[in-house]
């Protein structure tokens, strides 16, 4: 969400002028940089984080007559419900929405602190003059919830696309696959360390954590210890492991929004694997710019890796085909027009 919001500042900067009510200290001073003007709020941290939102709730009144603002934009579950205020002003709200409400994932009762802010969210798109949805999919199903209100679908984007990786070919040399994403069940990483047993000279390069590392790592110890599988832990800076990667993983069960990193991969030119999810049918033109698997099935992941191990060629075509989807359709051109055109 940090880096959407930097380069979403860097995207308007010039054109609209941004007021930002930031917590961190890292994040306004990227937000500065980028050309939003920003109001830094107390941290509390700890048991005291709901505090942040309670001021926030107190001082946005204030400050959307102070500055004569005209749109409030908000980002998350809670965040959604500070629009109650700005319609009272009779301010515009955009709520972009970067996933589904992901009820499924966390029924009430098992996960209340979860469920609500997402039942809050799910009920405050009745009150936004506008929303961005960053994918098609994602857009589907907020239509399903208020079909009345402007929905437009605006993807997130890469900033700048380089020249595309080239597709190593020798003989007989280990063959990378990385995976990178946070590190929970639904993210289909447990497939991935499955699938990758049974292929030979391939290595799979986890990158990531989160609360699902320890069960993953004590499910892959024999991998581990035959260099089969290697967990890299949280990294700031991808580039290095999207230069050692000769195919790039994404096996999430779902929900996804539009996962950043598969269009990270498809745009460095990389030869991707990615679950047959709508949104990954979306990103890739339904398997021309990546190979699809059967979401939730290891015997088809396995079957996907091996050829992309086996068949230098189908990773070339798949390579081509992804840096052409994302270069045709993900760039900060054709998003800055998008864009602008909502804050009109």
């Amino acid at each position: 969400m940090e880096n959407y919001l930097v380069s979403l500042a860097g995207l308007l900067a010039g054109e609209v002028e941004l007021r930002a009510l930031c917590v961190l200290p890292e994040l306004a001073k990227r937000l500065e940089a980028a050309g939003a003007k920003t109001i830094l709020l107390p941290t509390f941290g700890g048991g005291l984080k709901p505090l942040r939102f309670l001021l926030t709730a107190l001082i946005l009144p204030f400050i959307l007559l102070r500055d004569r603002i005209d749109i409030i934009q908000v980002n998350g579950f809670l965040e959604a419900t500070l629009m109650l205020e700005a319609r009272l002003l009779g301010r515009r709200a955009v709520y972009t929405r970067h996933g589904p409400f992901e009820m499924e994932l966390f029924p009430w009762y098992r996960a209340p602190l979860k469920f609500l802010p997402r039942a809050l969210a799910r009920i405050s798109v009745h009150l936004a003059t506008q929303v961005v949805c960053v994918s098609e999919t994602v857009g589907i199903g907020v239509r399903k919830i208020r079909p009345a209100v402007p929905t437009v679908v605006i993807p997130n984007w890469l900033a700048g696309q380089s020249a595309p990786q080239m597709v190593r070919c020798e003989a007989g040399r280990e063959v990378v696959i990385v995976c990178a994403s946070r590190l929970e069940r639904y993210k289909g990483i447990h497939l991935a360390i499955s699938a990758v047993r049974e292929v030979p000279g391939a290595r799979l390069v986890v990158v990531g954590d989160g609360p699902y590392r320890g069960a993953l790592e004590e499910m892959s110890t024999e991998l581990i210890a035959s260099r089969k599988v290697e967990f890299a832990g949280f990294q700031k800076n991808m580039q290095p492991y999207y230069e050692l990667a000769d195919v790039f993983c994404m096996p999430s069960l779902g929900p996804e929004g539009l996962p950043m990193s598969s269009l990270e991969a498809m745009g460095r030119g990389l030869p991707c694997i990615l679950s047959d999810l709508p949104v990954h049918r979306e990103i890739t033109d339904d398997g021309v710019g990546a190979m699809l698997f059967a979401s939730g099935d290891a015997g088809s992941l396995e079957g996907a890796m091996t050829r992309m191990a086996t068949d230098v060629a189908v990773r070339a075509k798949l390579a081509r085909e992804g840096y052409r989807i994302i270069g045709e359709r993900y760039t900060a051109a054709r998003v800055r027009v998008a864009y602008l055109k909502v804050f009109a």
